[in-house]
């Protein structure tokens, strides 16, 4: 028998809220910078969100310099790279989430591991205003970037916080490229979210990185867990 999950730790982005939401909030808060600096007021965001949708994620700003003709320098393109990671988004929590940590943590503890840039990934768990319904959480840039993931050491560190033995705990993400090699070696339940429009879920696994289980809906969790 599958011992008893005592502790569900989350991935952030693209699990518990959608990434492409984040992604048009910075933009956003990039074009009002440029409005605000530089007085342009061309529908900046909106050609940067239809180079996103079109499949093109990297290098958007020194693409939006000279698309737009902006004459911006490196330290120039480097400060709109800071507005965009430490801007306040608007994003908000999949649907149910709340409700879902809300039923959770009554049966047992809750965390949160993510990668990313800080004080974006700060920020970003601010604006989906979920922190208190969480027993812990670790951001692994906090360690040192060699410790994003797939590397065990935030793996290791949350359960330290969360005091659970490591085959009592089941991680939630959405990317295979690196979300479940630790878990999986580590004695853990792997379970990834896949639903439409997320970023990265199609990617594919290393060796030994196949998620245990797959989902198509937050909804499907607690019955997949209990």
């Amino acid at each position: 028998m599958k011992p008893i999950i005592q502790a569900v730790v989350f991935d952030l982005d693209d699990t518990l809220y959608a990434e492409r939401d984040y992604v048009r909030s910075g933009y956003r808060a990039v074009a009002r910078h440029l409005h605000k600096t530089r007085g342009r007021n061309e529908a900046m965001a909106d050609w940067l969100w239809g180079r996103f949708e079109a499949g093109l994620a990297g290098g958007a700003f020194d693409a939006l310099n000279e698309h737009f003709h902006l004459g911006l320098d490196a330290d120039s393109i480097t400060e709109l790279v800071g507005v965009y990671r430490d801007h306040k988004p608007d994003i908000h929590a999949r649907p149910g989430a709340a409700e879902l940590l809300g039923r959770l943590g009554s049966r047992c503890k809750l965390g949160l591991l993510s990668d990313g840039f800080l004080p974006a990934q700060s920020l970003k768990l601010d604006a989906l205003g979920i922190a208190p319904m969480l027993h812990a959480v670790v951001f692994t840039e906090e360690m040192g970037r060699q410790f994003w993931k797939p590397a065990p050491d935030g793996f290791e560190a949350i359960r330290d916080k969360l005091d659970v033995p490591h085959e009592a705990c089941a991680y939630v993400g959405d990317n295979p490229a690196k979300d479940f090699v630790a878990p999986n070696r580590l004695g853990w339940r792997s379970i990834q979210l896949r639903c439409p429009q997320q970023i990265h879920s199609a990617n594919a696994p290393p060796e030994g990185g196949t998620p245990q289980t797959v989902i198509a809906s937050l909804d499907e969790l607690e019955a997949t867990l209990f």
